[in-house]
């Protein structure tokens, strides 16, 4: 019997393209980490900007799987993004109380760019056909 994917070339070509968007998503999540990391770096140096960096070290160790379980294609992801506003504007808060404007421009380019391709892509997480 012919595999499904040599039968519907069309299908094949999609999952390509998934697989290709799910290591785009993921690689670009791991960039974000690690902006973060060194945001956290640069802070260091004063008392405010050290509890600024602190912060931020203690959420990325929170999400430094994420990368993961996107690539994994975790059917948790899309909830990670969906249902976490409230993330979003604790560390908007706490990087721009204490950190500065850097931390507030990552914080908008994992909402406006990260979170909206995640969600706009959440098919990719559900193992369900578009």
């Amino acid at each position: 019997m012919p595999d499904t994917d040599d039968a519907n070339p069309m299908a094949f070509h999609q999952q390509q393209a998934d697989e290709r968007l799910v290591r785009k998503l993921a690689g670009r999540f791991r960039i974000v980490n690690i902006a973060w990391i060194v945001l956290s770096i640069l802070l260091v140096g004063t008392v405010v900007g050290t509890i600024a960096a602190a912060w931020n070290i203690y959420v990325i160790s929170q999400r430094w799987k994420v990368p993961a379980m996107i690539e994994a294609r975790d059917p948790r992801v899309p909830s990670l993004f969906g249902n976490d506003t409230g993330w979003y504007v604790t560390m908007l808060v706490v990087n721009v109380a204490l950190g500065g404007v850097v931390g507030a421009l990552l914080i908008g380019y994992e909402y406006f760019f990260l979170r909206s391709e995640v969600l706009s892509n959440r098919h990719l997480f559900s193992g369900l056909p578009r």
